[in-house]
């Protein structure tokens, strides 16, 4: 009888961790849109305000195609993952109206079929005690997302959150100049608690390929 009981052990043991570790080498990765993917800041510059005054992303949601422009470097990585088998899947801050034309021009531009809500998914900030934070996280868990490009410090924040492998993208000297306030605190500043670094330090972590949050800095070389 304690044989018997011993041998079930084992098979079951055996089933489960059969179970376990099954899973293959193939990877789900992650990638921001804006800054990231593409180089959309034109189109912000331009984009109507709304009512409230705020940024018009309906509008620009619809204008990818007249204003941003490919990020080579990482369409070449977008482009190197899927060629190996793994999964590409687009998570964007950019509120979703009007994303099926987000969804368009990706795919147009990267000749695989991207769709809403299958492998692009808008994930907003929310604002909680005055503070805008990242929403991304919750994206990544329900993905099971294994690795997250992205070039802000909240998308730095949501990788770490959702216990994703964060690296982060290098701006173009454009886009720090114009959206410096989610990009290492802030550069252009370098003199506050909220933003302690300067231009000149970015150069040391570049270097030592590593952020301020330990995150892994992909050393991308191109400009708009």
């Amino acid at each position: 009888m304690f044989t018997k009981t011993v041998s079930r052990f084992i098979i079951l043991f055996f089933i489960i961790s059969s179970i376990a570790f099954s899973q293959t080498g193939k990877l789900k990765v992650g990638f921001d849109i804006d800054d990231t993917t593409i180089y959309s800041e034109r189109a912000f510059v331009d984009a109507p305000k709304t009512e409230s005054g705020g940024t018009d992303y309906s509008w620009i949601n619809t204008h990818d195609k007249d204003y941003s422009l490919l990020i080579d470097p990482v369409i070449t990585l977008i482009k190197y993952f899927r060629a190996h088998g793994h999964e590409v899947f687009f998570i964007t801050a950019r509120p979703g109206v009007n994303g099926d034309s987000v969804a368009v021009f990706l795919s147009k531009n990267l000749n695989f079929n991207v769709k809403v809500d299958s492998n692009l998914f808008f994930s907003p900030k929310e604002y909680v005690d005055g503070f805008k934070y990242t929403t991304k996280h919750r994206i990544m868990e329900q993905l099971d997302i294994d690795i997250y490009y992205g070039d802000s410090d909240t998308d730095i924040i949501a990788a770490i959150k959702a216990d994703v492998h964060p690296v982060r993208i290098v701006r173009s000297d454009a886009s720090i100049q114009e959206y410096g306030g989610n990009y290492f605190g802030d550069t252009q500043d370098g003199e506050s608690a909220e933003a302690p670094f300067s231009r000149k330090d970015l150069k040391y972590f570049y270097k030592a390929k590593v952020g301020i949050f330990g995150e892994s800095i992909y050393p991308i070389m191109w400009k708009p």
